[in-house]
């Protein structure tokens, strides 16, 4: 490849890696209502106890 096409593409690659670097994706929209924690989530490492009171309070102010 001659040296010429080599700088040539390699200035191309450089323009679109800058052209490229501010754009940033939007985020989703977050869900209506935060769900409970699913199954061999963290904070539920006993899914067969049923929650407390207290984390079902906790819980409820999350969901608002």
């Amino acid at each position: 490849m001659s040296l010429f096409v080599l700088r040539f593409l390699m200035a191309v690659g450089e323009a679109l890696t800058v052209f490229g670097a501010p754009w940033v994706p939007l985020p989703a929209d977050p869900p209506a209502e935060p769900a409970l924690p699913g199954p061999g989530h963290p904070e539920r490492l006993c899914p067969w106890i049923p929650p407390t009171e207290q984390e079902r309070a906790i819980w409820d102010d999350v969901r608002g």
